[in-house]
């Protein structure tokens, strides 16, 4: 016992260790591929602002070693960040102080892999900020330097999306005629429908007699990938195609199919630009007009953010304190908040090693049972093979020894007989148990042999019970506790008839009665034995007997 509590504190011991360590490991745990990590899986702003603190302190790191690749790499991903935010001027500045930086380096793949992404990044911010012309411009700038397929066709659907802004079609046509002819060298099959649904709206657009069935082949490619996304947009597409020509009832149809999908896939955006769709179907002056001031107004906001963001870059040095001592109290926020989320990694590191020391505890409690129990059945029927070898056999010798004395009292014999029975009768009732064998079979042989023409025995299901649930321990136990049971009917309680009724449910139950004598006594060693026996395994007994009115016991385990 000693020794398996020396075992269960080194596991403690170790068990904690390893959660320190684990402890320690978070604390430090502000590596880039962390926090690259973070950015890509972010879902709230604050994962985004703590990204967006770590690179700023990374960047500035970066330069003092004079690191400056790593340093173009920081601002990229901060530019990208204040670009999701809605920063667009901040991420364009961003993005053109990367650029400068680039220009002080020696050209290498990793520069212009940089260069690229830049220059991409900063034609995506001026489309969004409805500065077109320098979009392009940005993007012609690309061209000039990419070298894959994949990378050039990014470019020109980007040029093409900024033409089909501008309502350019023929120049959007020509973009996205490029992506598409370069997916099908590529025999991406995704791509190639995207490129050709984007392809058949231009050319919707400029009434070109296939555009109609560009869609619908990228409609069908789309469906034959089971790409949910890429249909919603076929759909959409559809629908902005017939309202072009005023088919009212396939846009209504279409419409209908983008609505239905954007309910089954559960997508929120999704559900209002199919529901913008249908309400455009509306006639009504009213709503007609509604949409007109809405639209206006939300250009009107999204140009007055964009004069307002302008302005910012003019504000003295002393709003620029204002802006860092802003973000030193998120700093500050920060910090208090890994504070917090420490203190809680500390609780349920605690939490978890108690629980496991708590479960630990009861599997050795457990398993100490189990081994008392061996123990038990070993001592029993160690015990029955002496009582058998030595005494039972002694006694039978002497009992033929006298029985060819003539000078011998018959009622010696007759008390040495009774011994012998005694003797016999205690080694069978302690001897082994072959677990191994059908157990149905040997509790039915059990309950039989107490059988005789003066008591009769039945038993009720005991075929129907899945004895391969039942552990080997409590297999042992059951059987020695009818033992008893059987063995204290035949000594005391001059019944006729025994019924032993098994049932199986979440827990095994035996219902034993007799139609005896009763007893008022439920504490003498028989009984008390089998409540020991049925205690030791988390069972329970209970006895109902009174004075000539038979005896019952139920054991539940």
């Amino acid at each position: 016992m000693k020794k398996i509590k020396l075992s269960f504190l080194y596991f403690c011991l170790l068990l904690g260790c390893f959660w320190s360590k684990k402890v320690r490991a978070q604390q430090v745990n502000d590596s880039l591929s962390y926090y690259y990590n973070l950015y890509i899986e972010s879902k709230e702003g604050s994962d985004l602002f703590k990204v967006y603190n770590f690179y700023g302190k990374h960047k500035e790191f970066s330069l003092q070693k004079k690191d400056t690749l790593n340093a173009v790499y920081d601002l990229r991903f901060i530019a990208s960040i204040q670009y999701k935010i809605g920063r667009y001027h901040e991420s364009d500045a961003t993005g053109v102080s990367a650029l400068e930086l680039i220009k002080k380096m020696v050209t290498t793949p990793e520069t212009i892999e940089a260069k690229i992404g830049l220059l991409n990044h900063l034609g995506i911010v001026s489309y969004e900020l409805k500065n077109y012309n320098r979009a392009l411009q940005l993007y012609d700038r690309v061209l000039k330097i990419v070298q894959t397929n994949n990378q050039k066709n990014i470019v020109y659907n980007n040029k093409a999306n900024v033409y089909k802004k501008k309502n350019n079609y023929d120049l959007a046509k020509v973009e996205f005629t490029k992506v598409y002819l370069n997916n099908l060298k590529l025999g991406n099959i995704l791509e190639t429908a995207r490129s050709l649904d984007n392809l058949g709206l231009v050319k919707s657009k400029l009434n070109n007699e296939d555009g109609l069935k560009n869609m619908l082949d990228a409609l069908k490619i789309r469906q034959t990938e089971n790409n949910f996304d890429e249909i919603f947009v076929s759909y959409k597409h559809l629908a902005e195609y017939f309202a072009d020509r005023n088919d009212i009832k396939r846009v209504k149809y279409y419409a209908n199919k983008a609505y239905d999908l954007a309910v089954t896939v559960k997508n929120v955006s999704y559900k209002l630009e199919s529901l913008s769709l249908l309400l455009n179907l509306d006639a009504s002056y009213k709503v007609k007009e509604y949409r007109r001031l809405t639209d206006s107004i939300a250009v009107a906001k999204q140009v007055n953010e964009n004069k307002f963001a302008s302005m910012k870059y003019d504000f003295s040095e002393e709003k620029r304190k204002a802006e860092e001592a802003k973000l030193k109290l998120i700093k500050s926020q920060l910090a208090e908040e890994k504070q917090k989320q420490l203190k809680l990694l500390y609780l349920i590191s605690t939490l978890f090693i108690l629980f496991m020391a708590i479960l630990l505890y009861f599997i050795l409690r457990s398993r100490h049972k189990k081994e008392e129990l061996l123990q038990v059945y070993k001592t029993e029927t160690r015990i029955s093979v002496k009582v058998h070898d030595e005494v039972a056999n002694d006694v039978y010798h002497i009992i033929t020894k006298l029985q060819d004395n003539a000078t011998v009292n018959e009622d010696v014999l007759d008390d040495l007989e009774k011994v012998y029975n005694k003797t016999r009768d205690i080694s069978r009732e302690n001897s082994t148990i072959n677990l191994e064998a059908n157990f149905n079979e040997i509790v039915n042989d059990l309950l039989v042999s107490y059988k005789n023409n003066e008591i009769n025995i039945i038993t009720k299901n005991s075929a129907k019970i899945n004895w391969k649930r039942v552990s080997k321990e409590k297999k042992t136990i059951i059987y020695r506790v009818l033992q008893e049971l059987m063995t204290n009917m035949k000594k005391h309680s001059k019944a006729s008839l025994v019924v032993v009724t098994f049932t199986q449910e979440n827990k095994l139950v035996i219902k034993y009665s007799d139609n005896g004598i009763g007893t008022e006594n439920k504490t003498h060693n028989g009984l008390q034995n089998a409540e020991n026996r049925i205690n030791s395994v988390n069972g329970t007994i209970s006895f109902d007997s009174h004075s000539g009115k038979g005896f019952k016991a139920t054991i539940t385990i």
